[in-house]
């Protein structure tokens, strides 16, 4: 069936017209949307993630790794609504560490009403289990139970722990005043081919039965390599069992650039390439 000249035009008018209003439509679009940037918050333009990708960034995606592992927690008395808070965390992953870990602690008391919330980061290194200590932690009412949560975790590869070792040398555990009081000194050995800004020094102490009883933490400031540093914690309260095991875990953050002040050998970047 042929098309009369005149339905003719009008199918070409309207095709002319429908093209023309996509047109200038896609180009209004193009003309006011936002270009793709890698800090909007949106996987956009050549990125592989939301503002990540080495072609569009400049850096890798951070991998879809879960968060560290809490084993346990302990809250411990150290005084009419005071307290220490130390919590056991695994890095299940053995070339990942963790730069930033956000967690979440919330305080109950015995009717499970919240009475305080603390936000925290921490970073953990690979297949480390570290202890997580906090001191000095005062509430108005008393605490019976707490919960505690990992938020978020910003993951790195580090591909080499060359080079770096920390020792625990010559640890006396004294009790004072009847048993009131007690203390901890030790030695750490910075054996590495680096010189840090701070070493953090978690303790733990545990009864027989691998109960922790007491926590506590320090920290070494500009430690150079090769060299020895005395370390000491107090606890001015009794620890309420006999402490049968002492655990010192020294450690340093490898994802910081400032902690690095000085290198001996192994070079830096492997503690911290993507």
């Amino acid at each position: 069936m042929k098309l009369s000249s005149r339905l003719l035009r009008r199918v070409i008018i309207a095709v002319i017209f429908l093209a023309t209003f996509v047109l200038l439509g896609y180009g209004t679009r193009q003309l006011t949307q936002a270009p793709a940037t890698c800090v909007d918050g949106i996987k956009n333009g050549l990125e592989e993630g939301v503002d990540c990708g080495v072609q569009a960034c400049g850096k890798e995606c951070e991998p879809d790794l879960g968060p560290p592992e809490i084993v346990s927690t302990k809250l411990i008395e150290a005084g009419e609504n005071d307290y220490d808070f130390v919590a056991e965390i695994l890095n299940p992953h053995k070339e990942f560490g963790a730069s930033e870990v956000v967690y979440e602690l919330i305080f109950y008391n015995g009717n499970d009403e919240e009475i305080l919330k603390e936000e925290g980061i921490f970073y953990i290194l690979p297949a480390q289990t570290k202890y997580l200590v906090l001191t000095f932690i005062t509430t108005e009412r008393n605490v019976t139970k707490t919960e505690m949560k990992i938020k978020s975790a910003k993951w790195q590869k580090i591909d080499s722990l060359e080079g770096m070792n920390l020792i625990v040398r010559n640890e006396k555990y004294t009790i004072a005043g009847n048993g009131r009081s007690s203390s901890l000194e030790a030695v750490i050995l910075n054996d590495s081919d680096f010189d840090f800004d701070t070493v953090d020094i978690e303790v733990v102490l545990k009864d027989s039965a691998g109960k922790i009883i007491a926590a506590n933490r320090s920290e070494i400031r500009t430690f150079v390599a090769r060299t020895e540093r005395q370390f000491s914690v107090t606890w001015p309260f009794a620890v309420k069992g006999k402490v049968s095991k002492i655990e010192i875990k020294p450690s340093t953050n490898l994802f910081e650039n400032s902690n690095f002040i000085k290198s001996y050998g192994s070079e830096v970047e492997k503690f911290q390439e993507y």
